[in-house]
């Protein structure tokens, strides 16, 4: 059985579908920097890029509130 401690290490941490939608994110940007043009592909791209990172501010948003909620002091 897991202490309160490790309980707490593994909710304050982010899984691996965040750290693969933050990758996603990270290879996207560079590739949009990339390009000199503004097009239609751009733009779904970039539309992509803030639907993801909007997605990801949501639910971390909502960690740091369960966290608080259940007495964790927050760096």
């Amino acid at each position: 059985m897991k202490n309160p401690e490790e309980i707490k290490k593994i909710r304050s941490q982010l899984n691996t579908s965040e750290l693969g939608d933050l990758r996603w994110l990270q290879v996207e940007i560079t590739s949009f920097l990339q390009e000199d043009s503004v097009s239609v592909g751009g733009l779904t791209r970039l539309e992509n890029i803030v639907g993801t990172l909007d997605n990801l501010r949501v639910i971390y948003t909502q960690r740091v509130i369960s966290l608080l909620k259940q007495g964790n002091i927050l760096d």
